[in-house]
């Protein structure tokens, strides 16, 4: 029987502190570090706490915030803006702002300082600033605008000079663009982002970037300039427009403004798009050296011959990009250039999605140089993944992607008239600039090489702000690797809290009135998908909130997320879900498992899977209305939830095998994670589960099975323990078999031999190495690691591993290691947070923290034992566990 376990208790203090607390540090506003463009009129900050060396128990009770206008001012240890006074609060994550009234295009600074457990005050933090973005349509004062003549897939130049006479004390210009952009003042690159602004559904909303422009500019004439490419316009057929917002002020306080209008000149640039925008056809550019101009961008370009902007009605909503941007993540260098019978074969190492750049030496005006990508050895070119250079006749010239990317790891190139030396060619790996904040090893180099394996095909498949398939034949945000990426991957390893909460308003952004949500998002294309993809905005909200604790996403999901459960009801037929749609594909259960299994359409193993969807969906919307205080919802929902629990259980079950459906891995998981099966009928099936895994020795799961399956494991101790020969095998179905085959991203099916080998079909394996390996998971009874849960899964023949997570309070570290006939556990508990610790052991008696008796320790309290574990509740700080 579950020890019944009680929300953690406050545990004091062990080791007094002498002096001043350590200032806050890690300042963040809405997830970011110093974010431009800020619309939220009570942004909320968020800060972490030092723990001195040795001392546990380390927390906050009171903080003081203040807000200035003025850098000086607040060094004055003043807020004009805000003064928070001293609060006795513990709360130092996603604390709102509560002062003066926010305008748009203020820049604003701030600090906080704290007191202790001891009340004893910190020192104040160093200073971060955020910048309000543009709040209403009524502040972007100019129109649209666009090439008069220009053809969709054409790059243009866009350019306007002005004057300033006084020295400039601050200025921001905000810049929409559908399609990427490129923003220059006066001859210099703004910035080092590319692929500007991240993605979005662009027929309904445009993300505009802010740009901090203050230092760039001078007295005297100025020069902005644009260059703008397609992008995904395209695809919405929207014309590739431009809307541009400056505003500053000089020194002397006097106003800088200027927008965007008919005044502006523009150009047909060097370089434009090839290739189409839909499924296998991504293209590529094709850049015409001849016809680029080198000052384009500088004051003392003559633009009187090129043509006036044409101003364009757009109605689309305008919102800030409120994340990380994408930007050169890594350079890889040329691993081998071979001769091939269509030129020359260029290996750059390993997989990866980015640009290339190469040098051209000794080419003649007019001569063609064709650059085309693969990710296998044999291929020409996968798809349309051709660019193509006409040279200018320099003696040395340089071919760069701007506005388009590929995916592979093999460069064919045509046209050279002599052998590239690997010095002339590198590869730019792009991915959206989220900080690595995890991290995971172990005594398995195996183990190890899957983990940085699957973290690098996400990193391939992360560019532009959303997660995609692949990232060479469709860039789709798919609804099911979103979920198993995010729970796996980014919010464990990575710093996620803003790209999540843009990535939840996507799936809003695509739901349609009925409230279906469709497979993708942010785009709108016709594609194959199931209940799963569809609910991954939804899912990826509950995830959020369990790892951060914030409502606001909650409160923004709520609505949009009881539509669907109307739409799934609606579809419901004696008590259970049917195909929502006629065709087969648009119901698919789990997908691209092992021996090619695809569960889809009006079968019973696409039904129970999208029962158990539909289950799962319920008990998120459940637990979302309990957190947002809506109590007659969740008992609302809870009905529907236990009614459709029964039906599941009695249309599925197999008394005579104690199994659901067919008794796959996923299927048995499934009805176990989501509360199908009976509490009394629980031992029966998860042994039947252990069967399955001794009868196929491996992860017998496809993309959408994944995410489940690995869920359940990691809360599931006894079955937790048997996966470990799963995911150590190097036999095909296996990660180790792709890694023994060479592979150095993820290929989309459980073999190599497949067209795409870039693809997250099956990433978030990494969420099984540091929940289960490692144990650090969130505690679902307090999100937002305030309470911690550490309950490593120890089996297989490691004999170390350790994992490390940061939450909002701070880092989060837990290490294992067998020594003989006893087993070492050393955690970390960031200040301000509280842990539960699971030790295993038979005998607390047998088990010691820092080398006294672990139920007697200071800052430990001892909760009992639970199915060959000793329970643990700890405060802040650093413990050394022992168990013999």
């Amino acid at each position: 029987m579950a020890l019944a376990r009680k929300s953690p208790k406050e545990i004091p203090a062990t080791v007094g502190l002498v002096g001043e607390s350590s200032a806050p540090y890690a300042l963040r506003c809405e997830y970011l570090p110093e974010p431009l463009g800020v619309e939220s009129e009570a942004p909320r900050f968020s800060w972490k706490l030092q723990t001195p060396e040795g001392v546990r128990g380390h927390k906050q009770t009171a903080y003081r915030i203040l807000v200035a206008s003025d850098r000086a001012i607040l060094e004055r240890n003043e807020g004009d803006l805000w003064d928070s006074g001293e609060i006795e609060s513990g709360q130092s994550v996603l604390v709102p702002y509560g002062g003066k009234k926010l305008l748009s295009n203020t820049e604003c600074h701030w600090k906080v300082k704290i007191h202790d457990e001891r009340k004893a005050a910190s020192s104040w933090s160093k200073p971060a600033r955020f910048a309000m973005g543009l709040l209403s349509e009524e502040d972007w004062k100019g129109p649209w605008i666009k090439h008069p003549e220009a053809l969709p897939v054409q790059h243009i130049w866009f350019r306007k000079s002005f004057p300033l006479k006084q020295e400039v004390k601050s200025a921001f210009v905000h810049v929409a663009s559908l399609g990427y952009h490129e923003l220059y003042l006066n001859g210099t690159k703004v910035d080092d982002r590319v692929l500007a602004p991240a993605a979005s559904r662009l027929d309904k909303r445009v993300l505009y970037v802010t740009y901090d422009i203050g230092h760039l500019l001078k007295p005297g004439t100025n020069t902005i300039a644009v260059w703008q490419g397609p992008g995904w316009s395209r695809l919405f057929r929207s014309p590739p427009a431009l809307r541009m917002q400056l505003q500053g002020l000089t020194k002397d306080g006097n106003p800088i403004s200027l927008s965007s209008d008919s005044t502006w000149r523009c150009q047909i640039s060097s370089s434009e798009t090839i290739g189409g925008i839909t499924y296998k056809d991504m293209g590529g550019e094709r850049i015409d050296a001849r016809q680029f101009l080198t000052e384009w961008a500088e004051v003392k370009f003559d633009d009187s011959s090129w043509l006036m902007a044409k101003e364009v009605p757009l109605k689309v909503t305008m919102s800030a990009q409120m994340i990380e941007p994408t930007r050169v993540i890594k350079t890889l260098p040329v691993k081998e250039i071979t001769k091939s019978e269509n030129g020359y074969r260029v290996d750059l190492g390993e997989n990866f999605t980015g640009w290339v750049e190469i040098k051209l030496h000794d080419l003649a005006a007019g001569d063609l140089i064709i650059v085309q990508a693969s990710d296998d050895d044999k291929t020409l070119q996968d798809w349309t993944q051709r660019s193509e250079y006409i040279a200018r006749g320099d003696k040395l010239e340089t071919f760069r992607n701007r506005f388009n990317y590929q995916a592979g790891r093999y460069l064919n190139l045509q046209g050279l008239k002599k052998a590239p030396a690997p010095a002339d060619i590198q590869g730019y790996a792009l991915s959206t600039d989220v900080s690595k904040t995890g991290g995971f090893s172990s005594s398995s180099e195996l183990f190890n090489r899957i983990h940085a394996v699957d973290l690098w095909t996400w990193r391939a498949n992360f560019v532009e702000g959303y997660t995609m398939d692949c990232p060479h034949r469709e860039r789709l945000g798919y609804g099911e690797v979103a979920l198993a990426c995010g729970w796996g991957i980014a919010f464990p390893f990575y710093e996620t809290g803003a790209y999540h909460a843009k990535l939840v308003r996507d799936w809003m952004d695509v739901q349609r009135d009925d409230g279906f949500f469709p497979f993708i998002a942010p785009h709108t294309f016709g594609t194959a998908g199931g209940p799963l993809w569809s609910s991954g905005g939804l899912n990826l909200a509950w995830e959020f909130h369990l790892n951060t604790g914030d409502t606001r996403v909650l409160e923004a999901m709520y609505e949009p997320a009881k539509k669907w459960l109307e739409f799934l009801h609606f579809h419901t037929a004696d008590g259970l879900l049917q195909p929502t749609d006629k065709k087969p594909q648009k119901f698919l259960g789990d997908w691209a498992a092992p021996g090619g299994r695809k569960e889809q359409g009006d079968t019973p193993e696409a039904k129970f899977f999208n029962n158990c969807v539909y289950a799962f969906n319920l008990e998120e919307v459940i637990g979302m209305a309990k957190a947002l205080g809506k109590p007659e919802d969740a008992s609302f929902y809870n009905t529907r939830l236990q009614e459709l629990r029964k039906n599941i259980h009695a249309t599925y079950f197999d008394a005579t095998k104690n199994s659901y459906s067919k008794g796959t891995q996923v299927q048995l998981a499934f009805a176990l994670l989501t509360g199908v099966v009976p509490e009394a009928l629980r031992p029966a099936v998860i042994q039947s589960l252990k069967k399955e895994f001794t009868a196929k020795p491996y992860f017998d799961m496809g993309s959408s099975g994944l995410p489940m399956l690995l869920k359940f494991v990691t809360e599931n101790a006894e079955t937790g323990r048997q996966v470990y020969p799963l995911a150590s095998s190097t036999e095909m179905p296996s990660y180790g078999h792709f890694l023994k085959m060479g592979e150095s991203t993820w290929p989309e099916y459980w073999s190599v031999n497949v067209a795409s080998k870039i693809h997250t079909c099956y990433t978030g394996i990494s969420g099984w190495f540091i929940k289960s390996v490692a144990g650090i998971r969130p505690d679902p009874e307090k999100p937002g690691y305030k309470s911690i849960i550490i309950k490593p899964i120890i089996g297989g023949d490691l004999t170390f591993a350790e994992g490390t997570s940061e939450s909002l309070y701070g880092t989060i570290t837990s290490r294992w290691e067998r020594k003989g006939n006893s087993l070492d556990l050393k955690v970390t508990i960031p200040a301000n947070s509280q842990a539960t610790v699971h030790v295993p052991g038979s005998d607390v008696v047998k088990i010691t923290e820092s080398g006294k008796p672990a139920a007697k320790a200071k800052g430990v309290r001892f909760v009992g034992m639970e199915a060959g574990y000793a329970i643990f509740e700890v405060s802040s700080g650093s413990y050394h566990f022992q168990s013999k």
